[in-house]
C-alpha cells in the first residue's frame, strides 16, 4: 500500500454505535496499517450546506427513542420492507448527493466505509463519479434482526457482526462474495487489555474479592441509580460500580443516594476495557454497543431495558446463545443477581463462559486487515 492510500469512514451521531463503531475502525486502522495510509471519519450531515431539518432528525434522534420509543417502532418496523428501503435510500441520495460528491471529489479515498445505512448508496453514487475505481463497503452496527436498509448489492463488501446479519444480508440478495462474518468492531482497547482481574481493580481501587456489578446508564436508560440502590440493599455479598454515561439526571442521583455497602459511582467514563473487564457481570440497556464490548470482555449480561426495534433482537441474541438474560427493571435484575450470587457460584461461570465464546474481541482489526488488502489489491 503506498502512502498516498486513503479511506474514507462516513458515519451519524444519531446514537451511540455508528460513530463508536466508526473510531473503532479508524483506531485500529492507525495502529495496523498507520505508516501506509490516511483514515478520516467524517459525519456528512454536519455539512453547512445540508438544510436544518436533516440536522434536526439526527439531533432530535435521542428524544425520540426515549420519549416516544412506540412511534419509534412503528417508524421502524414501516420501513423495513426492502421496497420502502430503496425508496428510503433514494431519498437521502438526493438529499445527500452535493455533500457526498463534493467530500469524495475532495478527499479523493481509495475506500469508502459507512457505518450508516442511509449513507451507502449516495456514497456509491459519489464513487462512481471518480476518475479511477473507489470501493464502498458498509459495517452493520447492529446483531440481529437488522433493518434492510443495511443492505445494497452496490457495495462492494457488507461486514456482518454475527451470523444472523450475514444470512439475513444474503436474503436480502448480497452474494456471499458480497458478505464477510466479523462481528462489530469495538475499540482495538477491548483487545489489547490483557491485565487480571485481580491487576485491574487494584488500578482501578476497587475491592479486589467482591464480585463486582457493573451498572451502565445514560440518557436513554435513566434506571441506573435506581437499580443500584435496590443491590445495594440487598444483603447480597456485591461491590456496585455505576457509570451514569454522563447524564445528569442519574449523576444527581447518585450524588443524593446514601450507600450502604462497597458502591463507587463514575460519570463519563474513558476507560471502559479497564471496568468491564474488572468486573463479573454487567446490567445495562440493550444497546448493540455495550452489548458487542460486554461479549468481547466475556462479561454476562442482565439486560434490563431495550429499544423497539433492533434492541429486541440484540435480547434475543444474548438470551439465546446463554451469555445473559433479559431482567427488566429493578426487580428483575434483583432477582437474576440473587440467582447468580447465591448457591456454588456455577450459574454466574455458565455465563461467562457463553460471553466469551461469542465475543470478538479482535473484529476492528480483523476489518482494518480486510481494507487494507483490499486497497492492496486495487494498487
Amino acid at each position: 500500500m503506498s502512502n498516498n492510500s486513503t479511506i474514507l469512514i462516513l458515519t451519524s451521531d444519531a446514537g451511540f454505535g455508528h460513530r463508536r463503531a466508526a473510531e473503532a475502525l479508524e483506531a485500529a486502522l492507525i495502529k495496523s496499517h498507520g505508516d501506509e495510509c490516511r483514515v478520516e471519519v467524517v459525519n456528512p450531515v454536519q455539512d453547512p450546506a445540508l438544510p436544518d431539518m436533516i440536522k434536526l432528525i439526527e439531533t432530535g434522534y435521542d428524544d425520540v427513542v426515549v420519549d416516544d420509543p412506540t412511534l419509534y417502532q412503528l417508524a421502524y418496523s414501516a420501513t423495513d420492507a426492502p421496497m420502502v428501503a430503496q425508496l428510503l435510500q433514494r431519498v437521502s441520495t438526493t438529499v445527500m448527493n452535493k455533500t457526498l460528491t463534493k467530500l469524495v471529489a475532495d478527499f479523493r479515498p481509495d475506500v469508502i466505509v459507512t457505518t450508516y445505512p442511509a449513507f451507502t448508496q449516495a456514497a456509491i453514487h459519489a464513487a462512481r463519479k471518480m476518475d479511477r475505481p473507489v470501493l464502498v463497503d458498509v459495517i452493520v452496527t447492529d446483531l440481529i434482526g437488522v433493518h434492510s436498509l443495511w443492505f445494497h448489492q452496490g457495495a462492494s463488501m457488507t461486514f456482518a457482526a454475527t451470523g444472523n446479519v450475514y444470512r439475513q444480508a444474503l436474503d436480502n440478495g448480497l452474494a456471499k462474495s458480497q458478505v464477510q462474518l466479523t462481528g462489530l468492531p469495538i475499540h482495538p482497547q477491548f483487545a489489547d487489555e490483557t491485565r487480571s482481574r485481580a491487576r485491574l481493580r487494584n488500578v482501578l481501587g476497587w475491592e479486589t474479592e467482591l464480585p463486582t456489578a457493573l451498572i451502565v446508564g445514560s440518557a436513554r436508560s435513566r434506571q441506573a441509580a435506581g437499580i443500584a440502590r435496590l443491590l445495594d440493599r440487598s444483603g447480597l455479598p456485591l461491590q456496585i460500580v455505576v457509570v451514569s454515561g454522563g447524564d445528569t439526571e442519574t449523576d444527581e442521583e447518585l450524588k443524593a443516594s446514601r450507600w450502604q455497602g462497597k458502591v463507587k459511582t463514575y460519570g463519563l467514563v474513558d476507560n471502559m476495557p479497564e471496568m468491564m473487564r474488572a468486573s463479573d457481570f454487567i446490567v445495562c440497556k440493550a444497546g448493540g454497543l455495550i452489548v458487542t464490548e460486554s461479549l468481547a470482555c466475556g462479561l454476562p449480561l442482565i439486560l434490563h431495558e431495550a429499544l423497539p426495534g433492533q434492541e429486541v433482537g440484540n435480547v434475543r441474541y444474548v438470551v439465546d446463545n446463554g451469555a445473559g438474560t433479559w431482567s427488566p427493571g429493578p426487580i428483575g435484575v434483583l432477582t437474576t443477581a440473587y440467582a447468580w450470587l447465591t448457591g456454588d457460584g456455577t450459574a454466574l461461570e455458565k455465563y461467562r463462559k457463553a460471553a466469551k465464546h461469542l465475543g470478538k474481541p479482535r473484529a476492528s482489526y480483523d476489518i482494518a486487515d480486510w481494507i487494507y488488502r483490499q486497497v492492496k489489491v486495487m494498487e
